[in-house]
């Protein structure tokens, strides 16, 4: 549109100067009239040309607009081309964008197209305390949603700072009430990560936006809830011990248990049948060593000649 401008005024004033030198008498003042409004001119037709011409790049769309705010129309395919002068173009990026939140920042955000930089969310967990989250959400546009969004917010630093980041610090700002601070740093990290993906797409489903990874880098608390966490964590731990040497223990129980069965059927098995080879062999073995209590006890072995030193 700028360019459209000030070619227009180029135009008429390179008009203008060619006029002066026709109606000249003099042929120095004529010749001089007729080259600065020729180029005037020139520069006019290449002003016009400019604000005509465009080209659209991946991952980007634009919306076209006339003079009075109204939309003509919209380009999201890759390509040139051109358009009315007085028109002008409203640029959308749809790649992945970036909101990202972490420390504690000075200031607004900052809003650049689509992306924020933002300080650290404060949200309340479970029992009331307070969270100092690190965060970054990406996200993309719908490019047939661009229209739309131009209508409702003029641009998309606009769209981003009302819509994006509002419905990014609200989402957060829920969910981790339903978890404790052990549960929220640790075990239910991922569940509530995978919460506020859920609840942040639903809310920007209707705005063409598609959430594609929400990471939660950092969480913090105050002095007084860390130290409550560590407390926490140790008994826990102390707790996890004592189950193993629970654990420990029955098993040793079972293998006592285990051992005095077998035992005990194996005297049952000899209590049943006296008259077995094993019965027997068992009950020889007994008697030799109940003999061998009192002393005096000679064992021959089966097809030896024993000989006795009587002494005499």
């Amino acid at each position: 549109m700028a360019f459209f401008i000030i070619g227009i005024i180029l135009g008429v004033i390179g008009i203008l100067a060619i006029i002066g030198a026709v109606a000249s008498s003099d042929s120095g003042t004529k010749r001089t009239s007729a080259l600065v409004g020729v180029i005037l001119i020139l520069l006019a037709i290449a002003g016009i040309f400019i604000s005509s011409f465009y080209r659209v790049s991946q991952g980007e769309a634009k919306v076209v607009v006339n003079y009075d705010g109204t939309v003509a129309s919209q380009i999201s395919t890759p390509g040139a081309g051109f358009k009315a002068p007085w028109q002008k173009f409203v640029d959308f990026d749809t790649f992945s964008q970036t909101a990202t939140y972490a420390g504690g920042g000075d200031g607004a955000p900052d809003y650049t197209g689509g992306k924020v930089q933002g300080a650290e969310v404060t949200a309340s967990v479970a029992g009331g305390a307070q969270a100092n989250v690190d965060l970054s959400v990406t996200y993309s546009l719908d490019p047939s949603k661009v229209t739309d969004i131009y209508k409702q917010f003029r641009s998309q630093e606009n769209f981003t700072s009302q819509i994006i980041n509002n419905q990014i610090l609200s989402t957060f700002r829920d969910v981790p009430s339903a978890y404790s601070p052990v549960e929220f740093r640790g075990e239910k990290r991922g569940e509530a990560t995978e919460k506020a993906t859920q609840d942040l797409q639903k809310k920007l489903d209707k705005y063409g936006v598609t959430v594609q990874q929400v990471a939660i880098q950092d969480i913090r608390y105050t002095d007084t809830v860390e130290e409550s966490i560590k407390n926490v964590e140790v008994a826990q731990q102390k707790e996890e011990q004592a189950q193993a040497e629970l654990r420990a223990t029955e098993v040793s129980a079972q293998a006592q248990v285990v051992e005095a069965q077998a035992q005990a059927d194996a005297n049952g098995i000899l209590n049943s049948n006296p008259l077995s080879d094993t019965s027997i062999q068992q009950k020889y073995v007994e008697a030799l060593r109940e003999a061998g209590k009192n002393g005096g006890l000679i064992v021959v072995p089966e097809g030896s000649t024993p000989i006795l030193n009587t002494g005499k």
